[in-house]
């Protein structure tokens, strides 16, 4: 028996670009048995996977900082691997972080805007992590998420009470200042002005929910309320799906819903531009795409609203976003016509 064990800590969006590796290994790669090993993050993304035959939960840090020295780490996979006699393991710590984003402690960070989109911009993460997985040979594969019936049938039921309406997700923010849709409001009020039959969703964490979170006619607040796998499923369904870049919009896009995504660090490329749903808008700021993974935004331009300091590059125009929110209205609308009868597949 061909086995193999994957490691993959990360945020949620890391662990979907990774999601498609399972199915490949077996089907592909000649492999009888997938071990996976991720964080509780990871945890959303690859439950009920049935091409991975061993789940391995476990914490190594409070990310992003690894609270554990590598060398502990090295030990770790090392007496894993032996002792469950495994083939290969493909280790993807720090992949995407560090492989094909510059980090604050890398000199990648302060080498210029040219240098990095032409290292780090050329290719959609899912490609670029096969890669490292050493699989090139894999480049073009997407995503996968499953959910289970009840999670479905739950999700499904909720829905019935918008058949009528046009339904948009709003997320409101990822995990980092650069994630931030910090004018949602008024943008999502003025849609819903001159759409009577759409309503808006909100999601988010419970911070959002204390700061961003938003209120009013047809509009339904989520965010800190519902499991991250229920926000995810919810935009299986939904009509349209707006947010800065955060795992949820790499689920949503891969899921087959019509996505704008607001891109700031990373390209439109990066996160899927592939995708034949994807209406996402690139940051206008100078330097965006940056393909950076701040934390400090050590350099960034910033601007002020409300009192406090946000990265220039969540400052799209408001009016742009509104005229590509009509693009995906006539598109979801016309898709629903020809086919009333279907909800949008995984893809």
């Amino acid at each position: 028996m061909r086995k193999v064990y994957i490691t993959r800590y990360g945020a949620v969006g890391d662990c979907i670009h990774a999601s498609h590796l399972p199915r490949l290994l077996k089907q592909k790669a000649g492999f009888d048995y997938v071990a996976f090993e991720y964080n509780h993050k990871g945890f959303q993304v690859f439950q009920n996977n049935p091409f991975i035959d061993k789940h391995i939960h476990y914490e190594p840090s409070t990310f992003p900082i690894c609270n554990q020295p590598i060398s502990y780490l090295e030990k770790r996979w090392k007496l894993i691997k032996e002792a469950g006699g495994f083939e290969k393991h493909i280790n993807l710590y720090r992949s995407l972080e560090y492989g094909y984003i510059a980090m604050e402690d890398q000199n990648e960070y302060y080498m210029s805007s040219e240098y990095r989109r032409e290292r780090f911009g050329k290719l959609n993460y899912y490609d670029q992590t096969s890669i490292f997985a050493g699989y090139p040979e894999f480049i073009g594969a997407k995503g996968e998420l499953y959910f289970t019936e009840y999670e479905e049938n739950f999700v499904k039921k909720r829905f019935e009470d918008y058949r009528d309406n046009f339904v948009i997700i709003c997320n409101l923010s990822g995990t980092s200042k650069h994630k931030i849709f910090y004018n949602a409001e008024g943008i999502i009020k003025k849609f819903l002005s001159q759409h009577p039959k759409a309503i808006c969703i909100t999601t988010g964490d419970k911070n959002c929910q204390e700061k961003i979170e938003f209120k009013g006619e047809r509009i339904i607040n989520t965010a800190g309320l519902h499991p991250f796998r229920e926000s995810m499923l919810y935009s299986k369904y939904a009509d349209m799906v707006i947010g800065c870049e955060s795992g949820l919009m790499v689920a949503a896009t891969l899921l087959g819903a019509a996505v704008i995504q607001l891109m700031t660090a990373a390209s439109i490329k990066n996160h899927g531009g592939d995708f034949e749903n994807d209406f996402s808008l690139q940051s206008p700021c100078y330097c965006s795409p940056c393909h950076k993974g701040p934390y400090e935004y050590i350099g960034c331009p910033t601007f002020e609203y409300l009192g406090l300091k946000y990265p220039l590059c969540i400052k799209f125009c408001p009016d742009v976003i509104l005229e590509r929110m009509e693009q995906v209205y006539d598109y979801s609308r016309e898709r629903k016509k020809n086919s009333p009868a279907e909800m949008p597949a995984l893809r």
